[in-house]
């Protein structure tokens, strides 16, 4: 009895769950898992997005520079700031009242 046939058969099955299961994981992966990376990621870049903030709105200060300091609006955790924001605390002098943007 020849049984080459059934052998061929066999691993041509055993390739297509194979392919089937990577073709899943990789469904998964472009859709849950990169949802689920860049939600443990979302804090580190936020945090770097809000020190290059503050540290533009120093260099602005530092540089006496009203417009960038009192007019520039920037976006933080979608909510716009500006420099004279108590929350970005960047110790500044210069005063916004009377500048007109």
């Amino acid at each position: 009895m020849n049984k080459r046939g059934m052998e061929l058969a066999i691993s041509t099955l055993v390739l297509i769950v194979i392919g089937l299961m990577l073709l899943i994981a990789l469904i998964y992966a472009a859709t849950i898992g990169f949802d689920k990376f860049r939600g443990t990621s979302k804090p580190f870049i936020d945090t770097a997005n809000a020190g290059a903030v503050k540290q533009a709105c120093s260099i602005a200060c530092k540089q006496e520079d009203r417009l960038t300091f009192c007019c520039k609006n920037y976006t933080l955790e979608k909510e716009t700031v500006k420099c004279d924001d108590n929350r970005l605390e960047v110790g500044c002098s210069l005063s916004c009242n009377g500048f007109s943007c």
